[in-house]
C-alpha cells in the first residue's frame, strides 16, 4: 500500500499536460474571492454530470437522490454568498435570499426578480440549513430535528433546469459586480 500522504505539495511525478492526462488529481487550495465562482461552477458541473449519468441510465436516479440536491444546493449558495461580498457565517439559504434582496436594492437600486426569491425559498423550505441533502434531515437544532417531509417528489428535468438558470443568473451578477468593482471612474474635466 502506498505510504505518501494523501494530502501533499506537489512533485515532479504528478505534473502532467492537462486536466485528462495522468496522473489524475487535484490542486487545491488558496481561493481567491472570485475563484469562489468557480467552486461554485464545479459543484453545479459535478451534479449536472450526475444528471447526466441518470438520462443516460449508467445509474438509477434513487440511487444518487441526495448528492445532486446537495451539490445543486451547495453551488447556489455559494454564489449567493460570493455575490454578497462578506463573509457570511450561515448556510440559511431563506435568510441568504433575503439578504441578497437587501443588497441589491441597497447598494444597486434594483430589485431581484420574485421568481428568483421565489425558488431560493423553495430550496431552502426543503432544506433549510444545509443539512437535509446531507444528512437526510435538518440537523443544527438536535433538539429539533426535522426529516425531509415524506414522499417529496422533485423531477430532474425541471430541477436541472431551474438551478442551471438561477445559476446563470447568479454568475451574470456576479460578472457584473466585477466589472463595476474593476471599472476605472470617469476622467475628470480639464475646464
Amino acid at each position: 500500500m502506498n505510504k505518501q500522504p494523501l494530502f501533499r505539495d506537489p512533485g515532479e511525478d504528478d505534473q502532467r499536460e492537462d486536466g485528462y492526462s495522468a496522473p489524475h488529481g487535484f490542486l487545491i487550495g488558496g481561493l481567491t474571492a472570485f475563484e469562489r465562482v468557480e467552486l461554485a461552477e464545479q459543484y453545479l458541473k459535478a451534479a449536472n454530470l450526475l444528471v447526466e449519468s441518470i438520462r443516460k441510465q449508467r445509474v438509477g436516479d434513487f440511487e444518487i437522490a441526495y448528492p445532486v440536491l446537495f451539490l445543486y444546493r451547495h453551488a447556489l449558495e455559494v454564489l449567493i454568498k460570493h455575490l454578497l461580498g462578506k463573509e457570511v457565517n450561515h448556510h440559511r439559504l431563506d435568510a441568504l435570499a433575503d439578504e441578497l434582496v437587501r443588497f441589491v436594492r441597497d447598494q444597486h437600486g434594483e430589485t431581484v426578480p420574485s421568481w428568483i426569491v421565489s425558488r431560493l425559498r423553495e430550496i431552502a423550505q426543503i432544506d433549510p440549513t444545509s443539512q437535509a441533502f446531507r444528512y437526510g434531515e435538518d440537523r443544527y437544532e438536535p433538539q429539533q430535528r426535522r426529516p425531509v417531509p415524506y414522499e417529496t417528489y422533485v423531477r430532474i428535468e425541471e430541477l436541472h433546469d431551474i438551478v442551471n438558470t438561477l445559476c446563470a443568473v447568479l454568475r451574470r451578477a456576479t460578472d457584473l459586480a466585477q466589472q463595476r468593482s474593476t471599472a476605472s471612474p470617469a476622467p475628470e474635466s480639464s475646464e
